[in-house]
């Protein structure tokens, strides 16, 4: 029990990491909120400890919703995972009309760097008071090209340049963190204008370094570390990579 008595917000919440995130936060014995564009039915885990909100991360006015749920319901805030994210299908750049391209980088970045930039700003009063932390996913493509397309890999250095700044200036009442996933089944998905025609499927599990393909259940228990107070009280500014060596390999593996 990690988190225990802990309350936490994670973004992205409806599907893929984000769900694993939130089921493994309530196991830990954190209270969560999850935010989402869409509705979601049923909690993943004890009712009694979650509540939804629907909105776009990439309003600040959901965002400052979010956090004020967080708030009434459970008394404060200490850890928003920022998590929410679309992909690009690795478009082919020399190919995309401009227009497209416009378009398809307002929509990316505003969930994938804007909204994180949004959702820190809104719960940095709660996190200071209570000593808080972030975790944001970031991605291999974070470090490394080829495993998606230029607005994809462009947003997740960003992501992993805001994890060192904001540490920097968020020390030392608040710690930041990201994690740096390789390959999981989520069903990210792109904007219809992003969205290629013969994609790059997702590798065999059988080419992969470790013989599988991580699911977010995979992943989820890294949030949890990075979260705790004791046994991450000394990190922050780190990004943890989480890629089940495919890195080594590159993006054709």
């Amino acid at each position: 029990m990690q988190l225990q008595g802990k309350v936490a917000l994670v973004t992205g919440a409806g599907g893929g990491i984000g769900r694993a995130v939130v089921a493994a936060y309530l196991e830990a014995g954190a209270s969560v909120v999850g935010f989402d564009r869409v509705a979601q039915e049923d909690a993943p885990g004890d009712p009694r400890r979650y509540r939804h909100v629907v909105g776009d991360v990439a309003e600040w006015a959901d965002n400052r919703r979010a956090v004020d749920c967080a708030i009434e319901a459970f008394g404060g805030l200490d850890i928003l995972v920022g998590n929410a994210g679309i992909y690009d299908d690795r478009f082919s750049f020399g190919d995309i009309s401009g227009e497209a391209l416009a378009e398809g980088f307002d929509q990316l970045f505003s969930v994938n760097v804007k909204g994180y930039m949004l959702g820190v700003h809104a719960a940095l009063p709660a996190l200071r008071e209570r000593g808080g932390c972030v975790v944001f996913t970031s991605s291999i493509s974070g470090r490394h090209a080829g495993f998606g397309g230029a607005l994809y890999v462009a947003a997740k250095h960003a992501v992993n340049g805001l994890t060192r700044q904001l540490a920097l200036e968020l020390a030392p009442l608040v710690r930041v963190n990201a994690v740096a996933p390789g390959y999981v089944e989520t069903g990210l998905q792109a904007p219809p204008d992003l969205t290629a025609k013969g994609a790059v499927p997702p590798p065999d599990p059988k080419r992969m370094l470790l013989g599988f393909l991580a699911a977010p259940s995979d992943i989820a228990d890294a949030y949890v570390f990075l979260a705790s107070g004791k046994s991450a009280r000394n990190i922050t500014g780190t990004i943890l990579e989480i890629d089940g060596g495919s890195a080594l390999r590159g993006p054709g593996a």
